[in-house]
């Protein structure tokens, strides 16, 4: 076994050389590298990350409580603004029809007027035919009585001649 000591020797010689080379490998990159520095800046961004994530959940939470707080009053709101709209739409309805009625009243009156203009001009339409047609009938009747009174004609002349040499000038 005696040769195999010498062998296990050499190898464990080689790995302890290695190892050396190795471990000092890793000592001159951490030096080097500046591990310590680059983890403590890592930590601290992850610090401010975590701190702007907790005010981002503070900030949120506040917003969310304000919106639940607005949620509560949101039907009492609703039914405020239907009471309104429902009294706003009365009033201008009622002002719609009282428009409406007025309307129907100065057609009305209008028409009132219409009527009664339309009702004297068919008055002194009927008058004026009846004027009319009284000055032919008394106007045929006179001619029929001169043909058949002679001595009516003259008379009507007479009186006539009379009467135009009483007017003074």
């Amino acid at each position: 076994m005696e040769t195999l000591n010498p062998i296990i020797d050499y190898i464990a010689r080689t790995n302890l050389f290695n190892f050396a080379i190795f471990a000092g490998i890793i000592v001159f990159l951490i030096v080097k590298l500046d591990v310590k520095s680059k983890l403590s800046e890592s930590k601290e961004s992850v610090d401010v990350t975590i701190t702007d994530a907790e005010k981002a959940k503070t900030d949120s939470e506040e917003k969310l409580t304000s919106i639940e707080k607005s949620m509560e009053n949101l039907s009492d709101e609703v039914d405020k603004i239907l009471s309104l709209a429902e009294e706003n739409a009365k009033l201008v309805g009622n002002k719609i029809l009282e428009d409406a009625k007025h309307s129907v009243a100065v057609i009305h009156d209008n028409a009132q007027k219409a009527i009664e203009n339309s009702q004297v001009i068919l008055k002194n339409d009927i008058l004026r035919r009846a004027s009319l047609a009284s000055v032919e009938v008394a106007k045929a009747h006179i001619i029929e009585e001169l043909k058949r009174n002679g001595e009516l004609h003259n008379k009507l002349i007479d009186e006539s001649i009379n009467m135009i040499e009483g007017v003074e000038l």
